[in-house]
């Protein structure tokens, strides 16, 4: 059922780091992490193994009772994605001075260091979201989402209607 609804939502979508034209359904890009641009589409997605996180949040209302909340996220770590497309592989010297910048549609933009997500914990919370609760993301949201669920602050790597992914490798040597 979620891979149908991701499915449906896949039209291929522009992207702010596109150069060509999206093929029919493409709904995330993987650009830098090997020789080639890599395109995947829900199928693709639904194809991989999936990791399921649980974000537990304390919530508080102005009378100061505190309530606690879990939202379960289901999807794939980032860093198995770019591992997937050949980032870091045997004879890539140079992934570990590499920036990976994730964008939406809209042009929104976070950043990971290969070293948060390849050498700390960091890494094991950083998830391509495709499912929210056991049902797919809702349209303001996208077909697919990014969270840093390890960030203390929560914001400003959280990435709605993810579109691209962005090695941008270090030219110093």
């Amino acid at each position: 059922m979620g891979a149908l609804a991701l499915q449906a939502a896949g039209a291929a979508v522009a992207c702010p780091v596109d150069s060509t034209p999206r093929g029919t359904g493409t709904v995330l890009t993987i650009q830098g992490a090997g020789p080639t641009p890599g395109a995947l589409t829900a199928a693709d997605l639904m194809s991989l193994p999936t990791t399921t996180l649980t974000q537990r949040e304390s919530v508080s209302s102005s009378q100061g009772a505190g309530t606690e909340r879990s939202v379960t996220y289901s999807g794939h770590l980032l860093r198995d994605l770019l591992l997937n497309a050949g980032l870091g592989g045997p004879t890539d010297r140079g992934a570990r001075a590499s920036v990976i910048e994730v964008v939406a549609t809209d042009g929104y933009r976070a950043l990971f260091s290969w070293g948060e997500l390849f050498n700390t914990p960091i890494g094991d919370q950083v998830l391509v979201i495709t499912q929210q609760d056991g049902k797919p993301l809702n349209p303001d949201a996208g077909p697919v989402a990014l969270r840093s669920l390890a960030d203390l602050r929560p914001g400003p790597r959280h990435v709605r209607n993810l579109c691209g992914v962005v090695v941008r490798r270090s030219t110093g040597g």
